[in-house]
């Protein structure tokens, strides 16, 4: 567990009286983003930190409306908190996001939520190399510039760019 993650576990009331609806109902404050969900959910996965949490074998501190704190990624955890509920990873479509994600679904032990996010990335860099153009640069016509050029990156992300090549001489400015 990294320092930065404090993780203090305290009963409220609700939690206490059991039998009720009130004690299935957990609230978190994950990086500050609030989220509403049920004890079951998050000890659907055995051996994670949510099931930690959820079954009180983790204590988290509380913030000052009783929600528990996750210091994490809170926009991210949207997609964790869904894929625990349906068992199945759903992001828009483009979403950027993919490592960070990742490594989220590490932190908190979610193995099915890594493969499912590795096996994302690598579908996304198979159609990248698919459309690759052989390092070959093509002429484009564009509405700033006389010439964009392919440049081709081989960095590892499959990303390419693309150069805008203005020639000219220098009276042409004028």
């Amino acid at each position: 567990m990294s320092p930065a993650t404090h993780l203090i576990f305290i009963s409220t009331p609700a939690m206490s009286r059991g039998g009720g609806h009130s004690d299935k109902v957990v609230r978190l404050n994950v990086g500050g983003s609030f989220y509403t969900t049920t004890r079951p959910t998050l000890l659907s996965v055995p051996g994670t930190v949510l099931h930690q949490i959820a079954s009180g074998s983790m204590h988290c501190p509380r913030d000052d409306r009783g929600y528990i704190v996750i210091d994490r990624d809170g926009h991210t955890f949207r997609y964790v908190l869904n894929f625990l509920r349906t068992n199945k990873l759903i992001i828009p479509i483009g979403y950027r996001e993919l490592d960070i994600l990742r490594e989220e679904a590490r932190y908190y032990g979610l193995d099915h939520l890594v493969a499912a996010v590795d096996s994302i990335i690598e579908g996304r860099k198979k159609r990248a190399r698919g459309r690759r153009w052989n390092g070959a640069a093509r002429r484009l016509s564009a509405s700033v510039g006389e010439n964009l050029n392919l440049l081709p990156e081989d960095d590892g992300d499959d990303l390419d760019f693309f150069e805008d090549s203005w020639i000219g001489g220098s009276n042409s400015l004028q």
